[in-house]
């Protein structure tokens, strides 16, 4: 029988996946007195037949539906004509069979297998090839639109004959438009050698061993620098973390967490440009060298501080033209060597100017100028030998001293937390600070308990977060049945309300099975899901993940007080010149004090 339905459809099924047939021995003479019904090649020619089907379950199973055009084998249930059924197709010899990637024909082309469908009133299609040819087996999952492919084994190109030449070997994903890889719990990349998958899915631990190797070495290499009385590496400790993210037993990320990870080098490449971004900071480690080179300029900007420490071998600094600036320009510059300094012109002269005083010392004699005279002082011989000793009235040397910029932010503040912690707890407690445009900038408190002075350009109000990751939680109140409300009251360490928080509990597969906001007391009421130990997690104002708590035991816990490890401070930046060396001191009762001086 032939496939039939409305003129210019492709494909006619009921809901039940039912196909409209002609049988191909009906003639239009015969069936004349019923307007052609059962031989006019449309809707009209049958009732509803069934397609057996390889797998057919209550909403699964395999679905290829007859289109159109397409002729089919009829077979009847039991023998009765009133209940036929279609067992299968065939192409008959006027119509093709499967052409993979439109090409080629049988029997050259007998040994590729597999499924390949037709765009619905177009020519595009998608296939899934197998090639079982000797030596150039593989198989393809593709959809013609951009040639979008995922190539598997001995890669070749298409066949219109037996064999076609070779494109390489292995796994190709591509496209001629956009992709897309994304991993919501980490993703490792790696061209280390597993051979015939015998290893585990996500084996680092040559990354891992290799990471933790050079956290080590640079650690070793700190500790130089320091007793060297200069600046300590500062993230040693988060590529410690970041190592032990990487868990060795049961081969998973403990965070979602990107691995790149090769024992013959890693590149990067780009006819245009490379950008790399961190909220954190960026680490680069080698146990040889680290290599800069550009055919433009080199910039570096910091904030903060810049330092350089070489252990062994000096530091040498080149200008083959142009001027070698170095600026203090808003302190003082020391230059100290264990040996000898030596300033050397080859082709001009040097000058060494200041408009206030020049004191050159040395073996205890010394010689010092200023505007009042120039005074030599020595407890030992003063020799002069010159062609000539001329002695004149006295004039002054005019000179014109460069102007260094002064960079000036028209708003800053700071805060002080003295008195929310022990002196013993001031040491490494970490913040984060949230400006209105959403950069984030994060600092250590120094020994007084206040942040660096916060600038900017504008005036505005910032966020800043200070403390811990160790939320603390106590519980109440075990009995009630399931259908009772469940009680959650969100402080900080202080004891003050948290309000507007947003909270979230997901099941063990990350689903998330419930979103709410903390009222002014910082409290949620709600129906804790029917689903055993949900995890809580809140959402953090800083860069708007959620970070996971505690998990709830639903079938007994009715009432929960979270304490959170953080302090919250909302403080306005001021106009430098209206409280110049201003800052914010907050007490035990959550208040928050002027200081008009940086002590």
């Amino acid at each position: 029988a032939k496939v039939v339905g409305p003129s210019g459809e492709e494909i006619h099924v009921d809901e039940w996946g039912r196909i409209k047939v002609r049988f191909l021995f009906t003639r239009n003479d015969d069936h004349s007195h019923d307007g052609g019904a059962g031989a006019n090649d449309n809707d009209t020619d049958s009732a509803w037949v069934d397609v057996l089907t390889p797998w057919a379950g209550e909403g699964y199973g395999a679905r290829l539906l007859p289109r159109i055009g397409e002729i089919v084998v009829i077979d009847f249930f039991d023998g009765n004509i009133d209940r036929p059924f279609v067992v299968g197709r065939i192409h008959e010899g006027h119509r093709s069979p499967t052409k993979f990637d439109h090409v080629g024909k049988l029997p050259d082309t007998k040994k590729l297998a597999g499924i390949k469908s037709k765009e619905y009133q177009g020519e595009g299609f998608n296939q899934l090839r197998f090639d079982d040819t000797t030596g150039q087996i593989s198989a393809q999952l593709q959809s013609s639109h951009a040639a979008s492919q995922l190539n598997l084994g001995k890669l070749s190109h298409p066949k219109d004959k037996a064999e076609s030449e070779d494109r390489g070997e292995g796994f190709e994903l591509r496209t001629d438009q956009w992709g897309a890889v994304r991993a919501g719990e980490g993703l490792l990349l790696s061209t280390y050698k597993q051979d015939q998958a015998q290893g585990e899915h996500l084996d680092a631990q040559v990354a891992k061993q290799q990471l933790e190797g050079n956290q080590n070495n640079a650690k070793a290499l700190s500790e130089v620098a320091k007793n060297q009385q200069t600046d300590e590496i500062e993230s040693l400790d988060q590529l410690k973390e970041f190592a032990e993210e990487i868990e060795s037993d049961i081969a998973k990320f403990n965070k979602a967490m990107l691995l790149l990870s090769s024992p013959a080098g890693i590149g990067l490449s780009s006819n245009e440009d490379i950008h790399l971004s961190a909220d954190g900071q960026i680490n680069q480690f080698a146990g040889d060298s680290i290599n800069l080179s550009t055919q433009k300029n080199l910039v570096a900007h910091v904030s903060g501080k810049a330092s350089l420490f070489a252990a062994q071998n000096g530091i040498k600094q080149v200008a083959a033209k142009g001027k070698f600036e170095v600026q203090a320009q808003g302190d003082g510059l020391d230059l100290l060597a264990r040996q000898g300094i030596q300033i050397t012109s080859t082709e001009d002269r040097i000058e060494i100017t200041s408009p206030k005083e020049i004191v050159i010392t040395a073996g205890g004699s010394q010689i010092k100028l200023n505007g009042s005279g120039i005074f030599p002082v020595t407890s030992g011989k003063f020799e002069v030998k010159a062609g000539q000793h001329l002695f004149m009235g006295g004039a002054k040397s005019n000179y014109i001293l460069p102007e260094l910029p002064n960079i000036q932010y028209a708003y800053s503040n700071k805060l002080d937390v003295f008195n929310l912690f022990k002196p013993s707890e001031l040491k490494n407690i970490e913040y984060s600070i949230l400006h209105n445009n959403g950069k984030v900038k994060k600092g250590t408190l120094d020994q007084y308990g206040r942040t660096d002075r916060i600038r900017s350009h504008e005036k505005e109000k910032v966020k800043i977060l200070i403390g811990g990751d160790e939320w603390h939680y106590y519980i109440e109140n075990f009995g009630g049945s399931k259908d009772e409300n469940t009680f959650i009251q969100f402080l900080d360490f202080l004891g003050a309300a948290i309000p507007n928080l947003i909270f979230q509990l997901s099941d063990e597969n990350n689903k998330i099975i419930l979103t709410g906001t903390t009222d002014k007391n910082g409290e949620a009421v709600f129906k804790c899901p029917n689903v055993n130990f949900p995890l809580l997690s809140v959402k953090s104002i800083i860069d708007n993940e959620f970070k996971p708590i505690i998990r709830i035991e639903n079938n007994y816990v009715r009432e929960i007080t979270l304490i959170s490890p953080k302090i919250l401070k909302d403080i306005d930046l001021f106009q430098d010149s209206e409280e110049k060396g201003a800052y914010r001191r907050s007490n035990y009762s959550g208040e928050t004090s002027f200081n008009d001086g940086e002590n």
